[in-house]
């Protein structure tokens, strides 16, 4: 039986197929608690991560992206035991600069600040000086004014600071008035105060960060995608737009454009 050779050709791309979709090399990206951009409640797992995740697997064929859950300070213990080799909206200066590691040029600048309760005749000079006030952070985050050090140990030992286990809880606790200072970061509370309108009167807000940072990920010297790889696509996506589109959806920078 003779087969044209317009159906020998298609029967061919048919056969190849399935290798191209098997040839996608799977590449497991850490994830940890830390909104806007990693939130998981119950089954539902949501944030900037995840749609960067997905807009990476609709954008190329080449690699699978796939989501691995870790904690704030597991992630070093889990990136050693090689369950996952990217990590985004992470900073070197975050504990990792004795892991095999690199770092690709930054895709979104950020920082934190200092929230404290809106009072009568509370203003900026308020939190000109740290001591002698009652603080609130986030278990396993790295902070300026700590030099960057997040051991607990240390941080509760030099400063007068209460750790909690969210961002949301430092916003809650200082509007009951339970501290005098809590540090977030803006991208948090401008997401937070966009979803909470009520709140933008409550708080004051330091004009001054507590650290700047640039954010883009950590990929390990091994892992199957490449630095380079993941500059070029992440400048290709910021360049059609994508990128901001998800700044905006997500309200990361709604409140107010720092400098």
């Amino acid at each position: 039986m003779k087969i044209s050779a317009s159906k020998l050709f298609a029967l061919c791309a048919w056969l190849c197929l399935p290798m191209v979709v098997l040839a996608a090399q799977k590449v497991a990206v850490g994830v940890y608690e830390y909104p806007p951009f990693y939130l998981s409640d119950k089954q539902e797992h949501r944030g900037v991560t995840t749609d960067i995740v997905a807009l990476l697997n609709q954008t190329q064929q080449e690699f699978e992206f796939e989501v691995f859950n870790t904690t704030s300070r597991r992630r070093y213990q889990d990136f050693e035991a090689g369950l996952f080799d990217l990590m985004l909206f992470e900073n070197k200066e975050w504990g990792w600069q004795d892991y095999d590691v690199i770092a690709t040029e930054p895709f979104f600048h950020g920082g934190e600040v200092w929230i404290a309760y809106a009072i009568p005749g509370r203003d900026q000079h308020f939190f000109d000086t740290i001591e002698s006030k009652r603080l609130l952070g986030v278990l396993g985050y790295h902070y300026g004014f700590a030099a960057l050090n997040s051991d607990p140990d240390y941080l509760q030992n030099n400063f007068s600071i209460h750790l909690l286990e969210n961002q949301e809880k430092i916003i809650d606790l200082i509007s009951q008035q339970r501290a005098d200072m809590g540090i977030v970061a803006l991208s948090f509370l401008n997401h937070y105060l966009h979803n909470h309108p009520d709140m933008q009167g409550k708080l004051l807000i330091s004009d001054k960060f507590d650290q700047t940072y640039a954010h883009g990920a950590l990929v390990r010297k091994s892992a199957p995608v490449s630095a380079q790889w993941l500059n070029e696509h992440f400048a290709s996506l910021e360049k059609q737009g994508k990128l901001e589109q998800l700044w905006q959806q997500h309200h990361l920078r709604s409140t107010r454009q720092k400098q």
